[in-house]
C-alpha cells in the first residue's frame, strides 16, 4: 500500500532506523540511563587500558561505548531535516564526548607519575601521534558500526 506518496515498507524502514538512532519514547529513560551508565563504564575501561599500557582492554572499550547511537542520530536527523532530533542528538555527542575527557582527567588526577610513564606508554604514545594507518582503521571500524546497526537482523 501507498501512504503519502511512499511505500508502506520504506516507512517501515525509515521508522526502523529512527528508533535504532535516536532516544525516543516509550523508552527514553532507559535508553538514556543505559547510554549514559555504558558511557562512564567503557570511559573507566577506556582510561584503565591506557593507563595500563593495554591494547585490548582500550578496544573492549571502544566496542562498549555507545557514542555511535547520537552520531547517527546527527546524520539520520540531518538527511531527515529533524531539527529536535539534530539538536538533541548533538547535545548528546558534545556531552559525552565532555563525560569521557572529565572521567579521563580523574583518573589521571589520581594515577600518580610512578603509575605509569608518558615515554614508555604505547597507549599515550600512540594517541599522542596517530598514524595514517590509525585513521584508516577507525573510519573502517566506524564504518562497520554504521552497518552493523543499520542493518536488518
Amino acid at each position: 500500500s501507498v501512504k503519502n506518496g511512499h511505500d508502506e515498507s520504506v516507512i517501515q524502514t525509515v521508522e526502523a532506523m529512527e528508533d535504532s538512532c535516536y532516544f525516543l519514547f516509550p523508552d527514553y529513560k532507559t535508553r538514556l540511563s543505559k547510554f549514559w551508565l555504558l558511557l562512564i563504564l567503557a570511559s573507566i575501561i577506556a582510561t584503565a587500558g591506557v593507563i595500563g599500557d593495554a591494547t585490548a582492554t582500550v578496544i573492549g572499550a571502544m566496542i562498549v561505548a555507545p557514542l555511535m547511537m547520537p552520531i547517527q542520530g546527527l546524520m539520520m536527523s540531518t538527511v531527515l531535516i529533524n531539527r529536535n532530533n539534530f539538536l538533541f542528538s548533538l547535545f548528546m555527542v558534545v556531552a559525552g564526548v565532555g563525560s569521557t575527557i572529565f572521567v579521563g582527567y580523574l583518573f589521571g588526577l589520581i594515577a600518580n607519575d610512578n603509575l605509569f610513564s608518558k615515554e614508555n606508554n604505547s597507549q599515550v604514545s600512540a594517541r599522542i601521534n596517530p598514524a595514517l594507518t590509525d585513521l584508516v582503521g577507525a573510519l573502517a571500524t566506524g564504518s562497520v558500526g554504521a552497518i552493523a546497526l543499520s542493518t536488518s537482523k
